[in-house]
């Protein structure tokens, strides 16, 4: 059986089609796939730098409250320290279950430990605090300074740890974008030459040969005896040409039995 012309083509169309839907659905799953990486940066590193955040505002919290005990206010100093050490070991817990980083948990544990020598040292002052001259006090809260600087710096490295892999997250996030834009760009690229060669195709197999056909029609005369198109495929075409060659040849040779 001759091959249809038409199942040719339509064959071709849904091989494009067929290659345009692999390339949308492969460039689906790969932006979903960055789609959830960037959740789930954003959502780690967020609450990493936030719990950091939360860490500073209580230790500036628990200096301030060393600053009220000593200025004589006890009972808002002592209820300001100890709030803000429940802060401090809650924002610690989280970000100790929310590690992300290399190295983020040698930060922690650096914290801990300052953390830990800073409030003892301001719990032995504010112990201490009634027997201490106004000039003790002032040589205690500096010595304490010390100490809160030093917890401070460690908070700020390890939020500043989390800000840089935020970043290099982005970046990464980046890269995986225009891989995953990739699928989409070869198959759309893959469809146009694809639809030139289909383009030529049709041309060359389906609209030339019907030309040379209406040509040969037209230039045909009773004594060529057949139609001559120099089809060369073997399909409908070719088989309209036999067949016309066929009714022009049955007429002929009715026209001469009437005579």
């Amino acid at each position: 059986m001759l091959k249809s012309l038409r199942a040719k083509i339509f064959s071709s169309f849904m091989l494009l089609v067929l290659m345009l839907v692999i390339a949308g659905i492969m460039s689906i799953i790969e932006f979903n796939k960055v789609g959830v990486s960037i959740k789930n940066v954003m959502d780690d590193n967020y609450k990493s730098i936030e719990q950091t955040k939360q860490m500073l505002d209580a230790l500036e919290r628990e200096d301030s409250g060393l600053l009220m005990y000593l200025m004589g206010n006890r009972e808002m100093g002592s209820q300001t320290i100890n709030t803000a050490y429940s802060a401090i070991q809650d924002a610690i817990k989280i970000a100790r279950n929310n590690i992300t980083e290399k190295d983020e948990d040698k930060y922690i544990n650096n914290i801990i430990k300052e953390y830990e020598e800073f409030h003892t040292s301001v719990k032995q002052t504010t112990d201490t605090s009634e027997q201490l001259t106004l000039e003790e006090k002032n040589e205690i809260y500096l010595q304490n300074q010390q100490l809160f600087f030093t917890v401070k710096k460690t908070i700020n490295e390890l939020m500043r740890l989390n800000q840089e892999g935020v970043y290099k997250q982005t970046n990464t996030m980046k890269e995986n974008s225009k891989r995953a834009m990739m699928p989409a760009i070869v198959s759309i690229v893959a469809a146009i030459v694809f639809a030139l060669l289909l383009n030529f195709f049709i041309s060359e197999y389906f609209i030339r040969p019907i030309n040379r056909l209406i040509d040969g029609v037209k230039s045909f005369y009773p004594e060529k005896g057949i139609i001559n198109c120099d089809i060369k495929s073997n399909d409908e075409i070719k088989h309209l040409e036999t067949e016309t060659n066929n009714l022009i040849g049955r007429l002929l040779r009715l026209k001469n039995q009437s005579k």
